[in-house]
């Protein structure tokens, strides 16, 4: 038989989901008769000749769904969340373009993280005016100056005022002064996530109040604990969702993303993500696996830019993300017998405690956990008094309202000072514990040595996703030329109690001091 004849069919490629894994239902069947978007369709393909991808079909019919009237439009405002290089920008300039030609808007506004990329938008949408015969008929303008770009058309042809004004795309900065004393019929706010407050929204979504049928349209990966206008858009549109209570909403969520509790590294979830895969060239799973290669370090970046995956910081770990996914061990577990160090640590805003521990394996290696974790402080004590054991044997004991307990932990490590969790100490000694201290030069000598354990794999953990997600935003803080984490820059405190107690167990045994006259006859001269 030939090589050729042998040979096995190459499996086919995967494409991208069409349909959003989130998004707000519609109230009717979707047809030309109860949505905008087939005619906003009709004119994309066959006036400007754009070959629209399935996926964003599905989005201008969803999207564009009609009021119960049949004159206005379902939504005020749109959110959409898409991985990055899906074809989103084209979405949105394909958006505007309809709204401009066919649906009577006098004005359309963009804005994006910087006004480059704003302008950049608008520059392609002239570039596709001028190269159609049709549409090029309304151009009048492509206006440059000043640093204020902006596409005039002719007055709507349908509009038979004499003093009729010219249809504008402008583009605008995000900030408190962009779009000020304008009025817009659609506002397009591209790279949301980049809005760390409501200023640039209460400077142009105020800009629509006025237009009978305006539009706000929102677009842009998934963000971080900084994306607090996105963040709070999703949340609420996202709360309806889940409750079931949309029929009333005029915010509608459009979300291609992977759920949150999915591995960022399984193809088979990335389809979830990324509708064009599959369908523009180059776009496959094969270059999504280069994109992670290439950034192994930098989990977050991917989660985020090709997953559309929430995180809390978007800066990379300081601790490397691949060796801690691969010291990932479902079965880890301390040796039967070993010591355990528990440690203490709270967060910056002081509104969470974690314990953390760490032991030794059958194998030998080490096995770290946070096995505990609840809001405030008060209940660090209580916790730690109930896993010890009321016990008889006053040797070694804790003594507490006249009961005596013995702690099964070996000890409890805590930063000596500067830390939040500093305060407990005095409560649990008072109690009767003994507290190791962690400070000076063993407090970044424990961060170095925990880093090294790490990335040579001799440090093992369970899945957990307070602790992954400790690490993911672990970022570090200089003292000299050695590293802590900083709390101000999230909530790593797991991870911290990890590595405090990993210290303490790690520590060679001290040497037991004997008086050299214990064996000897004392003689006092």
């Amino acid at each position: 038989m030939s090589s050729r004849g042998s040979a096995r069919r190459a499996p086919a490629p995967r494409r991208g989901h069409t349909e959003p894994r989130l998004f707000t239902p519609p109230l009717v069947e979707l047809t030309p008769e109860t949505s905008w978007g087939f005619e906003c369709i009709e004119f994309l393909e066959n006036v400007l000749n754009w070959r629209l991808l399935p996926w964003q079909k599905w989005l201008y019919v969803h999207a564009l769904e009609k009021d119960d009237a049949g004159t206005g439009f379902r939504y005020q405002t749109i959110v959409i969340l898409i991985a990055r290089q899906n074809g989103k920008t084209q979405w949105l300039k394909g958006l505007g373009l309809w709204k401009l030609y066919l649906d009577g808007a006098e004005k359309v506004l963009i804005s994006a993280q910087n006004l480059e990329m704003a302008e950049t938008t608008l520059a392609e949408a002239v570039a596709d005016v001028k190269n159609n015969l049709l549409l090029r008929r309304e151009y009048r303008r492509f206006s440059q100056t000043n640093g204020k770009y902006k596409l005039v058309l002719r007055p709507n042809p349908e509009d038979k005022r004499p003093d009729a004004p010219p249809r504008e795309w402008r583009a605008a900065v995000s900030s408190r002064k962009g779009a000020r004393s304008l009025s817009a019929d659609l506002a397009i706010l591209d790279e949301l996530r980049e809005h760390q407050n409501w200023l640039a929204w209460n400077a142009i979504v105020p800009t629509t109040q006025a237009r009978p049928r305006s539009l706000v349209v929102c677009a842009s990966n998934a963000g971080d604990a900084t994306s607090i206008v996105l963040r709070s858009l999703r949340d609420g549109a996202l709360g309806k969702i889940l409750a079931d209570d949309t029929d009333e909403t005029q915010v509608g969520l459009f979300e291609w993303s992977l759920p949150d509790d999915s591995d960022y590294d399984n193809p088979d979830y990335w389809p979830m993500a990324n509708p064009s895969m599959g369908y523009l060239p180059g776009f496959t799973e094969r270059s999504l696996q280069g994109r992670l290669e290439a950034m192994h370090d930098n989990i977050a970046g991917f989660k985020t830019e090709y997953q559309c995956q929430w995180v809390d910081a978007m800066a990379p770990s300081v601790f490397p993300q691949a060796d801690w996914k691969a010291t990932t061990d479902p079965g880890s577990r301390r040796h039967h017998g070993s010591d355990v160090w528990t440690s203490v640590d709270v967060n910056f805003e002081r509104t969470k405690a974690y314990i953390s521990i760490s032991a030794t394996r059958a194998d030998g290696l080490r096995h770290v956990e946070t096995i505990a974790a609840q809001r405030g402080t008060d209940w660090v004590l209580p916790w730690y008094l109930d896993k010890a054991r009321l016990v008889e044997d006053p040797r070694g004991t804790v003594t507490v309202g006249g009961k005596q307990y013995r702690s099964k932990f070996t000890g409890i490590v805590i930063q000596q000072r500067g830390a939040p969790a500093t305060g407990l100490i005095e409560e649990l000694e008072q109690a009767g514990f003994v507290v190791t201290p962690l400070g000076g030069a063993d407090l970044t000598t424990a961060y170095g040595d925990f880093y090294d354990k790490l990335v040579e794999h001799r440090i093992m953990h369970r899945p957990s996703p307070a602790l992954d997600a400790a690490v993911s935003l672990a970022q570090p803080k200089n003292i000299g030329d050695a590293w802590v984490i900083d709390r101000k820059k999230g909530d790593a405190s797991a991870v911290i109690g990890c590595v405090q107690a990993e210290w303490a167990a790690s520590r060679p045994p001290e040497e037991e001091l004997r008086s050299a006259y214990e064996n000897a006859d004392l003689a006092v001269l």
